[in-house]
């Protein structure tokens, strides 16, 4: 679990009146977070668009990662235990 500093966690009508003072923090500061709470519940999180752009690149390694595996598992497969085109629309109720 992510943890925050005082000073990062801010309620959602600060949010909003002081939108342009966060914007210029993330800005400013690579490593920022801000997260945003209403009614004592975390909402969402602020972090900046180099940040974002780094765990989005993470998340899509992440996903061809498990594709590739999917497909090498599925390389070992007997010939016995293919299923026809056909057969799989059948099962899947087309």
């Amino acid at each position: 679990m992510v943890t925050f500093a005082r000073n990062e966690i801010i309620s959602s009508s600060q949010f909003v009146r002081g939108f342009a003072g966060f914007l210029q923090r993330m800005t400013k500061s690579n490593d920022e977070k801000i997260a945003i709470v209403k009614n004592n519940q975390m909402q969402a999180v602020m972090i900046p668009i180099d940040e974002y752009e780094r765990l989005a690149s993470l998340a899509e390694k992440a996903e061809q990662k498990a594709i590739f595996e999917t497909v090498q598992e599925r390389k070992n497969t007997p010939i016995s235990e293919y299923v026809s085109y056909d057969e799989a629309m059948k099962k899947a109720g087309f």
